[in-house]
């Protein structure tokens, strides 16, 4: 329980940057990923972008810092190496969003299947993260610590 109250607390404090930077950020992770999903020779302009990101990588952030069982080096070097590649993994999940998006046939179904991949995505993303890097030590099954510290 002790554990939840932590990541409420810095999921707050971290959602703060977040939602100052978003705009920005997805325009700029919109360009990328148009860069890397548009057909060679054409140019895909992004006019408007309703996403999830940064905030997934607020989530992550809040996990690694309500992470109490590790002292603060190790949640600083946690997140620096967990933050990367997830922002890679947003922009890959653009791409294939935006590719899928221009090569269905079936728009609506194409489009209800993008929103639920950029919406989860990023999410699962995170926490699979935190799992891997931190979370682990403390769900093992063997040792039943379960979030109690």
């Amino acid at each position: 329980m002790k554990f939840l109250l932590r990541f409420a607390l810095w999921a707050t404090l971290v959602f703060v940057p977040a939602w100052f930077v978003h705009p920005g950020y997805e325009r700029a992770l919109g360009t990328f990923a148009a860069r890397l999903a548009s057909p060679s020779g054409t140019e895909l302009e992004i006019t408007d972008l309703e996403l999830f990101f940064p905030f997934d990588l607020g989530v992550f952030a809040a996990l690694v810092l309500a992470s109490s069982w590790a002292d603060w080096r190790k949640r600083a070097i946690m997140l620096a190496l967990g933050l990367p590649p997830l922002v890679v993994l947003e922009v890959i999940i653009l791409a294939v969003g935006l590719v899928l998006l221009m090569n269905s046939a079936d728009q609506e179904a194409a489009g209800r299947f993008v929103t639920g991949l950029v919406r989860i995505g990023g999410l699962v993303g995170a926490t699979g993260a935190w799992l891997l890097l931190l979370g682990r030590e403390k769900l093992s099954l063997t040792t039943r610590a379960w979030l109690g510290g």
